[in-house]
């Protein structure tokens, strides 16, 4: 593992609106059982902070921190299982 920029979510802040989900592009957020945004895999988390601007409540930042480093591959593979090909086309260095 290396220092790396990744998402942190501040579950009290987060209303469940599910903006950060679809600005995603490598889908690494999704709404729980809890209807709270939650980090699927780190690998997935590009660092860019795409899901910044869309949050309505401030629930998300960027930190650095030590986590396994981003892999676009398995971004990729994810986003082309859950979302389809158009979709995976977007996904960052893939």
């Amino acid at each position: 593992m290396a220092k790396r920029k990744i998402i942190e979510i501040d579950r009290k802040k987060c209303n469940g609106c599910g903006l950060c989900t679809t600005a995603c592009a490598e889908g690494a957020l999704v709404l729980d059982k809890e209807n709270k945004a939650v980090l699927v895999k780190e690998i997935f988390c590009d660092g860019m902070g795409a899901c910044l601007d869309v949050c309505p409540v401030d629930a998300l930042r960027i930190v650095e921190r030590d986590s396994a480093e981003y892999d676009a591959k398995a971004a990729y593979d994810h986003v082309l299982k859950t979302q389809g090909a158009d979709a995976a086309e977007k996904v960052h260095g893939a």
